[in-house]
């Protein structure tokens, strides 16, 4: 069945296509139609195009396909099998909205640490210098990437760019953590070896003290929201529930969907105020969270 409007156990697949003054003019009598998109008030005032919608019903051969115990998640927070289908179909188009942030925000923050760190260590493979201390947590992580294309890098084909571009979100999300401790048991102090030095000057912006004063955020406002938008990133990629918000690394408290978008963002801003402001204005993601279905 395919519907404009939303009747009782369907669910509008957010195709996110924005509204066309040509498209408006062809239908203009024509209210929740297949495909249709309708404008609507944003909080300053300004009009913004709703997120097109198509319908789909809910059918037990989909949970063939997805399996019942992934099902089960929705239908426990749900009163029917079709207001789980909606709830479980308006997760993946929530995980879908992360991407373009998801994409952006890991970028910059792997370029801004591999930058101040091959400024501070004068050399681009800065992980190969000797008064480089790392934990066992992150040297062991990044030797793996190395390794891989160690011979690349002797013969001259590949450079340092190829070892960032394949390093892990986790180890640019360790390297703004407190530190760990060596394979020989060494304590490794990440924020006087790595952070004061280097790191924390790819962070131009940040918060702001209780007199209204602009300081750089420090090392744990970076990490936190790093280590969050990590959890959130890896969730959306891996099709795992999002709807409910993402527990806090190490706190085991559940931050809002709205409040990691927005902590998200933010921690880009501190790198790329520019491209953060693209997503605080083009990003469908919040109206996508103020459209949850009924439980």
């Amino acid at each position: 069945m395919l519907a404009g409007s939303l009747p009782r156990g369907s669910y509008s697949l957010w195709a996110r296509l924005r509204s066309s003054p040509i498209a408006a003019q062809a239908h203009p009598e024509k209210g929740n139609t297949p495909g249709a998109c309708h404008e609507g008030i944003s909080d300053t005032g300004e009009l913004q195009p709703r997120i097109r919608s198509i319908v789909v019903e809910f059918n037990h051969h989909f949970e063939q396909a997805i399996s019942t115990p992934r099902l089960n998640t929705y239908r426990s927070q749900a009163s029917s099998d079709e207001n789980a289908w909606a709830l479980y179909r308006w997760n993946i188009d929530l995980a879908a909205a992360v991407a373009p942030l998801a994409a952006d925000l890991e970028v910059t923050l792997r370029n801004t640490i591999h930058a101040r760190l091959t400024e501070h260590f004068g050399r681009p493979d800065w992980w190969a210098s000797t008064s480089l201390l790392l934990d066992d947590i992150t040297a062991e992580m990044l030797t793996e990437v190395v390794r891989k294309h160690q011979k690349k890098i002797t013969k001259g084909t590949v450079g340092p760019g190829k070892v960032v571009a394949d390093t892990t979100l986790g180890v640019w999300v360790h390297l703004l953590g407190r530190g760990g401790h060596s394979a020989l048991g060494r304590a490794i102090d990440y924020e006087t070896k790595l952070w004061r030095p280097a790191i924390r000057f790819g962070f131009a912006t940040g918060t702001f003290t209780p007199s209204g004063r602009e300081r750089r955020p420090t090392r744990t406002d970076v990490y936190h929201r790093a280590a969050l938008f990590q959890r959130f990133r890896n969730r959306a990629a891996h099709h795992e529930p999002i709807l409910n918000g993402i527990q806090s690394p190490g706190a085991g408290t559940v931050v809002a969907l709205g409040d990691v978008w927005e902590q998200s963002v933010q921690l880009l801003g501190w790198m790329s105020p520019e491209l953060a402001d693209i997503h605080r204005t083009q990003s469908t993601l919040p109206r996508l969270i103020a459209q949850r279905p009924l439980d």
